[in-house]
């Protein structure tokens, strides 16, 4: 296990620059850069001296590097994956938004113009523009072939990967892979969804031979071979299911699965934490643990030196109100559907699901923590979700809104139960499947139910289930809901049950379940780009 303030001093993670001098850099490179590659403005250039024109940037291996940390930098944002991502973007059946609000996204309830869905889709199209200026220039630079190979790999797989999340969440999308030439050359036209996921799978099956594996990196914050092969599998399931439904796609889902669990060469690089709270002390408290965790969202640091911090903790994470023990507005709270599908000995759900509250001394007119109690059997839906507490930090001062927390993107977990659907789903029910299935309960202590199992389905149907247990509050249960072709009817249906069967105080958490119709497997195209781009179409129903 490696610590991370050791990485960093050392590794990629910010190329010996400190979090701001690299944003600064970043910010001015590609502003410069694309102002650069768009006007070619000779008189500007002599003006500002210190203008960084395309023709002299890309020389030398640190300019590679900070240009792909860049391209990075988007997965860091509160407003993607280190924030907003859990708290907004991708709420569905395992929790709600704990405040009565009865707008935004957070409750289904929002238009086109909303503020949120406009910065997903403006910095998702940053980090593509970056990728394209570095993929397009970099093979000028003069440095070591294998790392300038490992960078461009990562360049095209992240392109990929931020493809795949504007596809996942808006449908057809604008295809731009080259520098954007003119500002008055906007009006692209939204390309179909097929024609953009084989461009995704193109360019992470390129990307899958070019990067270094997890053993050389040897922490999640990189891009390594076993982190392409694990959103290949993930890409390919989606494939498979709605809206494309393309069910050859489990195949080869499998054939990369089992490239992480089953390796054709070389050590295997990966396995389960035995502690599953383990997982996320060490994404809190600064350490990494490849084995478990193949691709992490960097985060680091209080904001309040020279690193950035993101919100998981925070907005996502434990309740708490003093600022010295680490602020959070416990904005996202289980429900009794999560809580009760957990089994009597699942060692999950109390780490999951927090079970108890913190009491306080008011000092000054300070509110000072002092000690904890736990929720009673009929309090359920008082709950915050448990996976980011921020009591495990290691960075002080504590910033009241900004933690060291990294978010998973993928767990060793998540491609053990995609082996095991897609291998259920090419080969029906074998011991591959449900030795995979199994792992993963007995790692949390919970039942085998793999015994049971009579035919195919059957292990499906636990699967999934499994999938929502061990995954709750990662970012994937809507994205699952929506490729089996189940979420709207999932939403609905909890929206009943709550309404129906809440505590009076908590019926306000059907509002999300009860507003979702079928336009809600979709965001709408920001209302910002149709009004930029006339080639742009509106998604049905917004």
């Amino acid at each position: 296990m490696i610590n991370k303030k050791e990485k960093l001093e050392k590794n990629f993670r910010r190329f010996s620059l400190n979090k701001l001098n690299l944003k600064r850099t970043i910010y001015g490179v590609f502003f410069m850069l694309t102002v650069g590659l768009i006007s070619g403005c000779e008189d500007f250039l002599v003006k500002d001296p210190t203008f960084i024109a395309k023709e002299n940037y890309f020389k030398t291996a640190a300019d590679a590097n900070t240009a792909l940390a860049g391209v990075y930098d988007i997965l860091g944002r509160e407003q993607t994956f280190a924030g907003q991502n859990v708290s907004h973007y991708t709420l569905s059946d395992e929790g709600f938004y704990a405040r009565t609000a009865t707008t935004g996204v957070f409750v289904y309830n929002f238009d086109a113009a909303n503020n949120d869905i406009a910065n997903l889709w403006r910095l998702l199209y940053e980090g593509i523009e970056r990728a394209n200026i570095l993929i397009e220039r970099i093979d000028q630079v003069d440095m070591d072939a294998t790392e300038k190979a490992a960078i461009k790999g990562e360049a095209k797989f992240l392109r990929a990967f931020y493809y795949f999340s504007l596809v996942s969440d808006f449908g057809d999308v604008p295809l731009r892979i080259i520098p954007t030439p003119s500002v008055n050359n906007v009006d692209v036209p939204r390309a179909p969804q097929r024609e953009v996921y084989n461009f995704i799978v193109t360019e992470m099956e390129e990307a899958e031979s070019m990067v270094k594996t997890a053993t050389q990196i040897g922490f999640g914050g990189r891009v390594s071979k076993s982190a392409v092969r694990g959103l290949l599998a993930k890409v390919n399931l989606k494939m498979a299911g709605a809206p494309l439904n393309d069910p050859s796609r489990y195949a080869e889902a499998l054939k990369w699965a089992r490239k992480i669990v089953f390796p054709d060469s070389g050590p295997v690089e990966h396995s389960l934490n035995p502690n599953f709270k383990q997982i996320f002390t060490n994404l809190a408290s600064d350490r990494y643990d490849v084995r478990e965790c193949i691709w992490e969202v960097e985060c680091f640091g209080n904001n309040l030196g020279t690193f950035e911090g993101g919100r998981f903790g925070n907005t996502v994470g434990l309740a708490n109100n003093d600022d010295a023990m680490g602020f959070s507005f416990g904005f996202i709270n289980a429900n009794a559907k999560l809580y009760n599908s957990y089994g009597a000995t699942d060692t999950r759900r109390d780490w999951t699901i927090a079970s108890y509250r913190y009491n306080y001394n008011t000092i000054n007119g300070v509110p000072k923590m002092r000690d904890s109690t736990f929720w009673t059997g009929a309090e359920i839906y008082n709950r915050n979700t448990g996976k980011y507490r921020r009591s495990y930090e290691v960075v002080n001062p504590r910033n009241k809104n900004y933690t060291p927390i990294n978010f998973p993107m993928l767990r060793y977990s998540d491609v053990l139960l995609m082996l095991a659907e897609a291998e259920t789903e090419v080969n029906g029910l074998t011991a591959v499947g449900r030795t995979a299935l199994k792992q993963v309960r007995d790692r949390a202590n919970a039942s085998d139910v793999t015994t049971l199992v009579s035919g195919p389905e059957e292990l499906k149907l636990l699967i999934k289930n499994e999938r929502f247990l061990e995954l709750a509050f990662e970012g994937n249960r809507k994205f699952d809901l929506i490729r089996w072709g189940i979420f709207v009817s999932t939403m609905n249906q909890l929206g009943s049950d709550i309404q129906a069967n809440a505590p009076a105080a908590f019926k306000y958490a059907s509002n999300a379940g009860r507003n979702i119709t079928s336009r809600n497997n979709l965001f709408p195209i920001p209302l910002r780009e149709t009004s930029l781009n006339k080639a742009a179409t509106q998604n049905p129903g917004w």
